[in-house]
């Protein structure tokens, strides 16, 4: 942490240890987290019971239900989140059971994305640990890098971060087709790999019930109208978190966690409504500092430190227009600039 952090963190309160006064906001109040998990997994399958009932009844307006179910997959995925980080609920083992239950929602396998999630925690912005596949949102590479390529690779590049394809087209691959293999994964993940696979197993046999009873064109209709939107929505989410206008980057041993925190990590502050869907997450500079905070724990913890008040703030819209820019690292200028300002 940088001298400035710290002198701001004392002058808001704080302790003499400001990460210790951070973490105090970690603890999960058990009633609080019930009825989230309640409310919001209740309110899904009520969602996608209401719409299968109008079309076996043949009232497609009960498609017009899909956006809040959508809303309630982002809010689900945003539980299992917590409950990777330990944070929804004081054992382990009622994170590790909400968490999977909320896989089977999400069709994000859990254990395999809690172990890749951590290590996107513990090196973000870090010069020196790029490269992980399961941090492709979150990740650059620098000018010289860049300007070192063929011709091709970087029409190549280009086309990879057109957001068309990162943010429209890659989301709906992502979720229901690379999240089923165990991507990115070493052998000795034996659990985490073992996870995906049981998850495929129990999703199959979920989707073919739904299949034998709705038939393949609804369950395909529904599926792709509810987890489509979520999945941009959350990809988006990510993008943003991590890279817009003034993000750092650094190298060890320059690099530490809590500096990364205000100069990496972006405050997505949404209305209210959206707020709710997306648990919180847009509060992801304080969720950096300290994991274990609950998601209904953020934005109290940022408005008591002082520190967190010049952390980048975007709005919905900033968070549009940083989504096709800021894609490569300027080594020179310290900054983030767009692709095609450079040749």
């Amino acid at each position: 942490m940088t001298q400035r952090a710290a002198n701001e963190l004392a002058a808001s309160g704080c302790s003499d240890d400001p990460i210790n006064s951070i973490r105090k906001y970690q603890g999960s109040q058990f009633g609080r987290s019930l009825f989230q998990v309640l409310s919001t997994i209740g309110l899904l399958l009520g969602s996608y019971v209401l719409i299968y009932a109008g079309l076996m009844h043949g009232w497609w307006i009960s498609l017009a239900i899909t956006p809040f179910a959508a809303g309630l997959s982002i809010r689900t995925f945003i539980l299992q989140h917590d409950c990777g980080h330990g944070s929804l609920f004081k054992a382990s083992w009622a994170n590790d059971f909400v968490g999977r239950l909320c896989s089977l929602l999400t069709l994000t396998p859990y254990d395999h994305w809690k172990k890749h999630h951590r290590l996107h925690h513990g090196s973000w912005n870090n010069m020196d640990t790029r490269g992980r596949l399961s941090d492709m949102y979150s990740d650059c590479i620098t000018v010289s890098e860049y300007q070192k390529m063929t011709p091709i690779k970087k029409y190549l590049y280009r086309a990879s971060k057109n957001p068309a394809l990162t943010v429209f087209l890659m989301p709906p691959i992502i979720f229901f087709i690379v999240y089923r293999i165990a991507f990115d994964t070493p052998r000795h993940w034996v659990k985490e790999r073992l996870g995906v696979y049981l998850t495929n197993l129990i999703l199959l046999l979920g989707y073919g019930a739904l299949v034998w009873l709705m038939g393949l064109k609804f369950v395909a209709i529904v599926s792709f109208m509810v987890i489509y939107p979520a999945a941009v929505t959350g990809v988006w989410l990510f993008l943003v978190q991590h890279k817009f206008e003034g993000v750092q980057w650094a190298k060890k041993p320059q690099w530490n966690a809590f500096d990364a925190v205000l100069t990496g990590c972006s405050f997505l502050r949404l209305p209210g409504i959206m707020r709710w869907f997306t648990g919180d997450i847009g509060v992801h500079h304080v969720h950096h500092a300290a994991p274990g905070i609950p998601n209904y724990r953020l934005l109290a913890c940022h408005d008591a430190h002082a520190v967190f008040q010049d952390v980048k703030i975007l709005t919905w819209r900033d968070g549009i227009r940083e989504a096709r820019s800021n894609v490569l690292w300027d080594e020179e200028s310290q900054a983030m600039v767009d692709l095609y300002s450079v040749r």
